[in-house]
C-alpha cells in the first residue's frame, strides 16, 4: 500500500490545501530513457500530504516555475518528478544538464484533482488510463491505488511515447497492475509487426481495441493536444464527458507536441 495518504486538514474536495514556499533539497537525479530523467526532492520540514495525480509548481535554481506531476515513487518527505529534456533550453534542460546533487529548490503545491471516484469501493466501473510520455508519472500513481483498494476492478492503461527506448520502468510499472490490469505500450517510432510495443499513438491503440466505453471512468495525462483528442476519442465511443479526469499543465512549446514532459 503507498504511504502518500492525505493527512488532515482537508478541504471540501477531501484534498489537502496547497502549501507555498516550501523547499527541498536534490537528493537523486536518475536517467531514465535518453531524453528522460528522474528528479528526487527531499522535503525540508514538514512531509507534503498529496493525493496520486497531483502535481506541484517547482522552481529549480536560476529558473521560472514549472508544473510537475509527482510520480508514483514520491513519499510525502521525498518527492519524484519525470522531466523530459526538449534539448530547447529552459527548466527540462536545466533539469537533464545542470542540476546537481543537493541543490535547493522550491514549490508550491499540491494542486490538481484527477482523483475523483479513486477512492469509492462502491465504484466498479472499468477504468480507461491514458498517458504520453512522462505522463505516466500521475497515471501510474493513479493505477497503484486502485491496484492496492480494488485490485480486481478491470482496468485497461494505454501508454506510448515518440519514441520506444522512452517507454521506461517496465517491469516496475506492470507490478503496479491490479489483477485484471491490461498495459497497453505504443511508440511512434515502432515496428508494424512489433508484439511488445505497437505502432502508432495510445489513442491510436484505443480506437483499435475497444468498441465502447459507455459507463467507463478515464484518466488523462499528457500535454493539451493529446487530452483534448483523447476527450473527442472517448466521447465518440460513448464515454460520458464527466467521466474523464485530466489537468494540463504544460508549457507553450509541449502544447504543440502530443509528446510532452
Amino acid at each position: 500500500m503507498r504511504q502518500t495518504l492525505l493527512e488532515p486538514p482537508v478541504d471540501e474536495s477531501g484534498l489537502a490545501p496547497p502549501r507555498f514556499g516550501v523547499e527541498g533539497r536534490v537528493v537523486a537525479i536518475e536517467p531514465l530513457s535518453p531524453s528522460v530523467t528522474a528528479v528526487r526532492v527531499r522535503v525540508e520540514g514538514k512531509p507534503l500530504a498529496f493525493a496520486p495525480g497531483q502535481y506541484v509548481a517547482l522552481t529549480l535554481p536560476e529558473q521560472q516555475p514549472r508544473d510537475y506531476s509527482l510520480t508514483w515513487r514520491s513519499q510525502p518527505d521525498e518527492l519524484e518528478f519525470f522531466v523530459r529534456n526538449h534539448g530547447a533550453g529552459g527548466t527540462s534542460s536545466y533539469a537533464a544538464e545542470r542540476l546537481r546533487i543537493a541543490d535547493l529548490v522550491h514549490f508550491d503545491g499540491p494542486f490538481g484533482t484527477m482523483t475523483p471516484g479513486v477512492h469509492d469501493p462502491s465504484d466498479d466501473a472499468p477504468i480507461l488510463c491514458i498517458a504520453s510520455s512522462t505522463g505516466i508519472g500521475p497515471i501510474a500513481a493513479l493505477v497503484e491505488v486502485i491496484g492496492d483498494l480494488a485490485p480486481e476492478r478491470e482496468l485497461h492503461l494505454y501508454w506510448g511515447a515518440a519514441e520506444a527506448n522512452d517507454l521506461f520502468l517496465l517491469n516496475e510499472l506492470s507490478g503496479l497492475m491490479p489483477l485484471e490490469g491490461r498495459l497497453v505500450l505504443s511508440a511512434e517510432d515502432a515496428e508494424p509487426d512489433d508484439t511488445i510495443v505497437r505502432h502508432g499513438t495510445p489513442l491510436d491503440a484505443i480506437a483499435a481495441d475497444i468498441e465502447s466505453l459507455h459507463g467507463w471512468t478515464a484518466f488523462a495525462a499528457g500535454p493539451p493536444v493529446m487530452v483534448e483528442a483523447a476527450a473527442v476519442l472517448l466521447q465518440s465511443l460513448g464515454l460520458a464527458p464527466e467521466a474523464l479526469h485530466a489537468d494540463a499543465f504544460f508549457t507553450q512549446k509541449d502544447k504543440q507536441s502530443p509528446h510532452g514532459s
